[in-house]
Formats: structure tokens, C-alpha cells, sequence
């Protein structure tokens, strides 16, 4: 194994040795419609993070190709909360689509927006999925202290930049 497997796998043996705050299951497929204000949720002040940035002007389209159905959300309880999301993600473009962690993003409830922590094992079942099939994927993202509320996980186009997928779920 590399360096960056050997690192991943540390963390994700950290994370699960760690334990969760919480666990979701759902078999409800979410879309751009279900985007939640800012109102609607309590959180804690975003900490330092090289990652995040303020995008409160992101228009999330009210519907998009892809969709995800979440089926595992949870936030590490040591140390630096880490939010785990397993998902399943439906392709309804008519090409194939490219399915890695820099095409995802995560937007909190006072817009900040995260990228995919780099050094977790962020993976897609299959990297390229069909169209009209669904494939898997789980993303790691490092939150901000005490936060609780919606995210709004964010797909874009490797090409243009566009959103192509959004859906949201709440962590408790």
C-alpha cells in the first residue's frame, strides 16, 4: 500500500474505533427541492477551516440529473467532528458519469460550503456510473464544532463547473 491508502486507512480505522453520534437510515430519494434556509437550523460558528468557504449566492437547481438517497450519516464523537455520508447516487444524465471526490461539496445552513476531506477515504462504487443506474458513494467532510442541522450535499460537473446534483439531509 502507498503512503495516502495507508494514511487513509488510519483515519477511517480512527474514525470507526471513535463511534458516532448518530446514524440515519433512509430510503427516500432526495432532490434539489428539498434544500433547507438558513432559518431552519441551529449551528455553531464555522471554525478555521482551509476548506470551507461562504457561497451564500449558490443557487441550487430545483431539480437536477443526479440524485442521491442517503443511507449513513454520521459525526464522529473524538476529537475534530468528521461527517460521514453514505449515499447512493442515481444517474439520469443519457452519458456516463463521473463519480470522484472532487466533484463534491457540502453546504452548510449559513452557506458556508466544504470540500470532501482529502485525506479520508472518500470512494464511488462504481468511479463511473451508467446511465439511468445507481452506483454508491461515502464522503468525508470535517464540521465545524457543535454543528447540527441541514447539509446539502452538492455534485458538480467536472466540465463546467455546474451543479448536477443536490440533495439534503440533517445531522443531529
Amino acid at each position: 500500500m502507498d503512503r495516502r491508502q495507508l494514511l487513509a486507512l488510519a483515519f477511517v480505522v480512527a474514525a470507526l474505533t471513535t463511534g458516532c453520534t448518530h446514524k440515519e437510515q433512509s430510503s427516500t430519494t432526495t432532490t434539489g427541492n428539498e434544500t433547507s434556509s438558513t432559518s431552519e437550523a441551529t449551528t455553531a460558528a464555522p471554525e478555521a477551516n482551509a476548506s470551507a468557504t461562504v457561497e451564500s449566492a449558490v443557487t441550487i437547481p430545483p431539480n437536477t440529473p443526479v440524485t442521491f438517497n442517503f443511507t449513513d450519516v454520521a459525526v464522529t464523537t473524538g476529537a475534530a467532528p468528521v461527517l460521514r455520508l453514505g449515499f447512493g447516487v442515481k444517474n439520469g444524465f443519457k452519458d456516463p458519469l463521473i463519480c470522484n471526490e472532487s466533484e463534491f461539496s457540502l453546504k452548510l445552513s449559513d452557506g458556508t460550503v466544504l470540500q470532501t476531506d482529502s485525506g479520508a477515504e472518500n470512494s464511488c462504487t462504481p468511479d463511473t456510473v451508467d446511465p439511468g443506474t445507481t452506483g454508491t458513494g461515502n464522503m468525508f467532510f470535517d464540521l465545524p464544532s457543535g454543528y447540527s442541522g441541514p447539509v446539502t450535499l452538492i455534485m458538480r460537473s467536472s466540465d463546467t463547473n455546474d451543479i448536477i446534483g443536490a440533495g439534503t439531509t440533517q445531522v443531529h
